[in-house]
């Protein structure tokens, strides 16, 4: 399996999905189990048991805690085991089920997979539309996807698919003449796009006509994704009449966050949140159908396939023909690389300073 950043803050579930029963999920290779404690607080294990491995969600809720349902240990929410139904009823001090910290924010729960020290939650990025409903609506979903999550940021920072895998709803003929602008901001990259005078895409044309009405002329159209590690894309989008002030127009900030599920399929976490015509359960569900129509009947298809063609190829070594409008994701990949051969290389170091005992 491909190695993946571990060292930062990724994405297990929304919040909700999360409740006194087993959720069962795969990150970055390794099984999990999570639920609620009666407090309601979060406790998430690795999902085996280390007597024979057997699944620990296959057993039952003791408490707090997890009893493994095949010689019936049980293991607090902290994973240390407490009880041993069998012979002299020792606990061995091995029988420990790995724990992480965890971080509940934004309706999330997010997991740090690397060196617990250094899970620090002030390094998770800001997303402050996702804490203020009366300002920005959200819409959220999930999908499983067959393939690798390195497709997907690739897809979700490229604008210049749009025109042509998008083209019945969201491609925009001004902002596919335009070009990428690369910005570094802090920890993060955006790849923005900006068109003027132009078309809007069919879908901010609807939205604008039902909440503001006809109107006449051309329009501004903004679209700007920006990347975090180590699989965070959150994005701004947005039209505004021409000549007039962005803040005046219709938007919407947009999370995906993808996180991976083994190297060759990935948990896509969505939410679409909008600043017009907020409280309306009608729209909501037509924004979740589009969206999904947007990436199942478009996006998935072709993500996929790329998993098919490229299959455990090294993406490099395959010498891409890169365009100008690839500029945002060549960054991107670029600097995930880094991050994972820094942190491999970190490891390998601290192993080999290890003395070996015996």
């Amino acid at each position: 399996m491909k190695p993946f950043l571990k060292n930062a803050w990724c994405m297990a579930a929304w919040a909700d999905e999360v409740g006194e029963g087993f959720l069962t999920r795969t990150l970055l290779g390794e099984p999990m189990v999570m639920y609620r404690t009666a407090e309601g607080r979060i406790a998430l294990l690795r999902d085996e048991c280390p007597h024979r491995f057997a699944p620990l969600s296959k057993g039952q809720r003791f408490g707090d805690g997890i009893q493994c349902g095949y010689h019936g240990l049980r293991f607090n929410a902290a994973g240390k085991c407490v009880f041993n139904p069998d012979g002299d009823g020792i606990t061995p001090a091995a029988a420990k089920v790995r724990s992480y910290p965890l971080h509940e924010r934004y309706g999330m729960i997010w997991i740090w997979m690397g060196d617990p020290a250094l899970a620090d939650p002030a390094l998770l990025p800001s997303y402050p539309f996702l804490e203020t409903p009366d300002t920005y609506h959200p819409v959220t979903g999930y999908l499983n996807v067959k393939t690798s999550y390195r497709f997907m940021i690739d897809n979700l920072m490229d604008v210049a698919h749009v025109l042509i895998l998008h083209h019945d709803m969201l491609a925009c003929p001004g902002l596919a003449r335009s070009k990428t602008k690369v910005v570094r901001d802090g920890a993060g990259i955006w790849a923005n796009r900006l068109a003027t005078n132009t078309t809007p895409p069919v879908i901010f044309d609807m939205m604008w006509r039902r909440t503001r009405g006809d109107y006449t002329g051309l329009m501004d159209h903004w679209a700007e994704s920006r990347w975090d590690a180590p699989s965070l894309v959150s994005q701004n989008t947005g039209v505004a009449l021409t000549g007039t002030p962005r803040e005046t127009g219709l938007e919407t900030k947009n999370c995906h966050f993808t996180t991976p599920e083994t190297d060759k399929s990935t948990h896509y976490f969505w939410a679409i949140c909008r600043n017009f015509d907020l409280k309306n359960d009608k729209f909501d569900e037509e924004i979740r159908g589009g969206t999904e129509y947007a990436f199942v009947q478009q996006d998935e298809p072709m993500v996929e396939s790329l998993q098919d063609v490229v299959g455990d190829r090294e993406f490099w070594s395959m010498k891409p023909t890169l365009l100008q409008g690839d500029i945002g994701t060549v960054e991107v990949r670029r600097t995930l690389d880094r991050m994972i051969e820094k942190e491999r290389a970190a490891a390998e170091s601290a192993r080999q300073s290890t003395p070996t005992v015996g």
